[in-house]
């Protein structure tokens, strides 16, 4: 009897240590991260195939694309606040993407084609801020998932979108990127729809000019506006290696898409174990400090992809994803979550996102259409080096000052 009680004991520590509202907001994160690895490293190979796009006209739609998300990120920020349950703009955001590509399918027009490319090159970076935000809510320390797993799982999803539509397109051609983010934008629209409800009691809704003024206003903060525009930048700084690292190791190494896929894969599951296994143990490290390594790391990953090294190189330069971006992530999250609390950090979020990620990544994506143009292939990645040394620059800067006071101190 007592052996029959101490397993019910056990049993029942096991089921609190489960959260629920947690496991749901990171199926949604994975289905959005197994999309967006279809996204990132295969949409624009699509577009240039199957819609004639030129590598500078590529360029310049995702680059009108992060200047609209500096009028669009604000803009969401300054609606969602107002909506009463905060899965709102993450349902309106992946039903506008799902329909964006359906719209893109029935396309043959340039011009149409380029429209609605530059709206699913919107919403789908949009929808990071609201996800990643309430991942940061939702996780807890001693309860599964905690934040690293979550979002090591996303990671790993990422991978398994990246992989997979590659061994799509071997199989069944170009079409086939089109229905991996068809699949797994519907079933990201879905996974938002089953998410906990998470109603906002709000005494005074203030109108939506001030909130979105409110939203603007945050950058004034010294510590937040180094923060945006170091990270941005830096995380900038891998906008060649998005949209052309995969045809250049197809065209310059003569390498299957299914390798590319996992050369590009490589990257992210370093990135998955740096979030999954070490960030959960460097809660202590400085928001500042992990920004910086960051810096350096892609200072470093740039200046030897330029080179254009061989495969074996090629595949340990890809473990710097671990430095270049989970580190400056891990570190920019942190740092938002630090300064603004949880009332705050979605619209810090997408303050982030739109006003110093989408136009450092906006100019990158130009630059790198421009340089990609030009024939220099692997070379092109040194393009990159000057907004990721300004970046490290400006966090190095921030790194230098006091540690700021918390939010919930405040």
């Amino acid at each position: 009897m007592l052996h029959v009680r101490s397993m019910a004991t056990l049993n029942v520590r096991a089921s609190r240590k489960l959260n629920i509202r947690a496991s749901r907001a990171m199926l949604a994160a994975c289905l959005f991260y197994a999309a967006f690895g279809g996204l990132i490293q295969w949409f624009p190979i699509w577009l240039i195939e199957e819609r004639g796009f030129t590598g500078e006209q590529l360029g310049l739609v995702i680059s009108l694309a992060g200047i609209g998300r500096i009028v669009a990120g604000p803009l969401t920020s300054a609606w969602a606040d107002g909506r009463s349950d905060r899965r709102a703009p993450i349902k309106l955001l992946a039903a506008i993407s799902l329909l964006a590509l359906g719209a893109l399918w029935f396309s043959s027009a340039f011009g149409v084609s380029f429209a609605f490319a530059f709206v699913i090159e919107v919403t789908f970076w949009a929808m990071i801020a609201f996800l990643e935000a309430a991942l940061l809510r939702l996780c807890r320390p001693d309860q599964f998932p905690n934040y690293g797993l979550a979002r090591g799982l996303a990671s790993l999803a990422f991978v398994v979108g990246n992989v997979a539509t590659g061994m799509l397109v071997d199989w069944m051609g170009n079409v086939g990127i089109w229905w991996w983010l068809a699949l797994t934008t519907a079933g990201l629209l879905a996974a938002s729809m089953m998410m906990a409800a998470e109603p906002v009691n709000r005494v005074v809704q203030p109108p939506f000019a001030q909130r979105l003024a409110d939203g603007l206003a945050m950058v004034k903060r010294p510590e937040f506006a180094l923060l945006m525009f170091g990270c941005g930048l830096i995380q900038a700084g891998h906008q060649f290696y998005y949209i052309f690292g995969t045809k250049l190791w197809i065209d310059e190494l003569g390498i299957s898409a299914t390798l590319a896929g996992w050369i590009f894969a490589f990257g992210v599951i370093m990135e998955a174990l740096f979030l999954m296994l070490i960030a959960p143990r460097i809660e202590h490290v400085r928001p500042a400090t992990l920004m910086v390594i960051g810096g350096f790391g892609a200072l470093l990953r740039w200046g030897l992809m330029a080179t254009g090294p061989g495969l074996p190189l090629l595949v340990l330069v890809q473990a710097l994803h671990a430095l270049s971006f989970a580190c400056t992530f891990l570190g920019a999250m942190r740092g938002i979550q630090h300064l603004w609390g949880d009332d705050r950090t979605p619209t810090a979020q997408m303050m982030f996102m739109a006003l110093a990620t989408a136009p450092a990544q906006a100019l990158s994506s130009w630059i790198a259409g421009r340089v990609f143009d030009t024939g220099v292939g692997s070379a092109g990645y040194a393009a990159m080096l000057a907004p990721v040394a300004v970046g490290t620059l400006l966090v190095l800067l921030l790194w230098r000052r006091p540690e700021p006071v918390a939010a919930a101190a405040a």
